[in-house]
This record gives C-alpha cells, structure tokens and sequence, in this order.
C-alpha cells in the first residue's frame, strides 16, 4: 500500500461521511470539515494540513465557530505551523494523536466465532455499548453510528457478541481502497478479553478479501497498542485543538 501522507490525510477526510452531516462535510487538498452538527466535541470535527494561517482561519475555525457547537480543530503535517493562530484565538491543545496505517497483506490468525455484520436491528445494543464504553450521551452515540452506517454498501458497523449479548463493536468506511475504522469499543467489563483484537481482525479480512488494500485509523492512547500489535504503523502524529469550556464539558 503506497500512499503519501497527504493522501491518506485526505482518506480519512473522505471516511468521516460516516458520521458526518452531508451538508457539513467537505473534503479538500489542505482541510477538511466533518460535522454532525450534535452537541459532541469529538463528532464535529476540522482538520487542516496546510501552512497557511487563511486556510485555518477560513475553512476550518470560522466554518466551526458559525457552527455554534462544540469541536475539534486537528493540525496535521504542515498545518502544525498554524498553531500559534489558535492559541492567539484563545483554543488549547488537548493532545496529539497517530494516524496509523496498515498493509493489506499482514493480519494474524484469530477465532471468528460471534463476530458479524450488524443491521438495523442491532443499532440500538450498539448505540447503548458505544455509550456505556465512552460516557457518551444518547444523541452522541447516535451521531456515531447512524442508519446510514448499515444501510450504505461503503459504510458498515461490526461486532462480536458472546452468546446473545454483544461485547465489542467498530464501524467503518472504504475510501481511496482502504478499510478507515471508527468508533472501536469494548464494554468496560468485558476489556482485557481480546474481544477487541478478535473482531477488527475477522472485520478487517472481509475487508482486505473483498479487494481493499489496507486500513487506516486514528487511535486513541489507550487503542495504540492494539493496532501496533495488528501491525499497525504510526504515519505521523495530529494535534488536537478546542475551547477550553468543551474540553471541560465533556470531562
């Protein structure tokens, strides 16, 4: 899988229509813009790779602010050069966090069992896991795994259930070719089991089968170490920015 950074900026771009309000999703050589337009900091959503302080300011912090709910400003590769024009206008960095890529042809063996494509149907357990797994509220995880997730051929949710009750659950998006995963969740009591690792694998080799050539993601800090050991590779690192008072709100 070749593919340069700002590819696979612009792939991850182009997969958050996922949960992004068509109106509010625009993707571009330097940013991108993927908004729900709910009251969730981590579902509204801009990311700039560019240099330019206009582009910034123009595509993804204004566009934002008229918004008028709270979000996420994401600097990667040459957009980290504009950081000091969100620390001008009052945001703060909350972290940084990798894009990661895999190679299509490198998955280990797991057990399948318990592990298949969710419908309609089985939204309503998967919005109440994603809840419970991440304290999100109702209109948030609903945000994350919409109808059209299980509806759109490009789009999918997964998950794996022991005996009638589901455990662990992703959703995902093909762009450009590639498998991009979001929203990967484990019930707090059922962590530690490898449910996680058993169901992006079953997932991900439908995926590679079906004729996509890898996967990417952006992982939190508690999910590296898992796509690491799926054989993951950090691309680079992405800052993330907000307002102070969304950050405490969501905390």
């Amino acid at each position: 899988m070749k593919r340069t950074p700002t590819e696979l900026r612009r792939d991850l771009g182009a997969a958050a229509r996922l949960w992004s309000a068509p109106a509010h999703h625009r993707v571009e050589p330097e940013w991108w813009t993927a908004f729900s337009g709910e009251l969730s900091v981590d579902y509204n959503v801009a990311c700039c790779h560019s240099s330019d302080n206009d582009v910034l300011v123009d595509h993804c912090l204004q566009p934002l602010l008229d918004l008028k709910k709270p979000g996420i400003i994401m600097l990667a590769g040459p957009g980290l050069a504009t950081a000091q024009k969100l620390a001008d206008a009052g945001w703060v960095g909350v972290g940084a966090l990798p894009l990661m890529a895999l190679d299509g042809a490198k998955l280990p063996d797991v057990e399948a069992a318990g592990v298949r494509a969710l419908t309609e149907e089985d939204l309503p357990e998967a919005r109440a896991l994603l809840a419970d797994a991440y304290g999100m509220s109702d209109a948030a995880a609903a945000a994350a795994l919409p109808l059209l997730a299980v509806k759109d051929p490009d789009l999918g949710v997964w998950g794996l259930f022991d005996g009638d009750r589901m455990v662990s659950l992703f959703t995902e998006a093909t762009a450009d070719g590639l498998v991009v995963v979001w929203s990967m969740a484990t019930r707090p009591r059922d962590q530690g089991n490898g449910y996680g690792r058993r169901l992006l694998v079953t997932a991900l080799r439908s995926g590679f089968e079906a004729g996509a050539e890898g996967s990417l993601l952006q992982s939190s800090a508690a999910g590296e170490r898992l796509y690491r050991g799926l054989g993951y590779q950090v691309v680079e690192y992405w800052q993330l920015w907000s307002r102070p008072r969304w950050i405490m709100a969501r905390a």
